[in-house]
């Protein structure tokens, strides 16, 4: 991957091998790029927190969850924009973060991931010793 702009992927698959189910939801995200690494910001409002997977495959991390749809207490919806149902964002990580090192948390409608840079690699010298001969006979 290129520096600069992140590789965020759009998940369209309908997940559970069901070719009519609808997409699930997009939530937006916001990346950002810090000293220590990277944060990731989720917008999932009204989602409940045990209904999030944070998983990681290799350079890529998706979040996927389902928030529920509002119930209908008193009275009918005139307009309906906040999506419910399943989601599923997938972003693309750099080769010098370090997932394995990656830390969740959830307040307030965010999803806040961070993902700290892999340590550098440090800069050592390599000896060279004689060959050992190889008697003739």
């Amino acid at each position: 991957m290129t520096k600069g702009r992140p590789q965020v992927r759009w998940a369209f698959s309908s997940g559970a091998g069901d070719p009519g189910a609808p997409p699930p939801h997009l939530p937006p995200v916001d990346v950002v790029e810090h000293a220590h690494g990277w944060r990731l910001v989720f917008e999932i409002p009204g989602t409940d927190p045990a209904s999030v997977r944070v998983d990681v495959a290799g350079r890529v991390v998706a979040v996927r969850g389902e928030r529920r749809p509002t119930e209908r207490t008193h009275g009918t919806f005139l307009c309906v924009e906040r999506a419910a149902g399943p989601f599923e964002r997938l972003v693309e990580l750099p080769d010098e973060l370090d997932p394995d090192g990656a830390a969740a948390s959830y307040a307030d409608g965010l999803l806040t991931l961070e993902i700290p840079r892999r340590p550098a690699s440090r800069h050592r010298t390599i000896p060279i010793r004689p060959a050992r001969s190889v008697e003739k006979k």
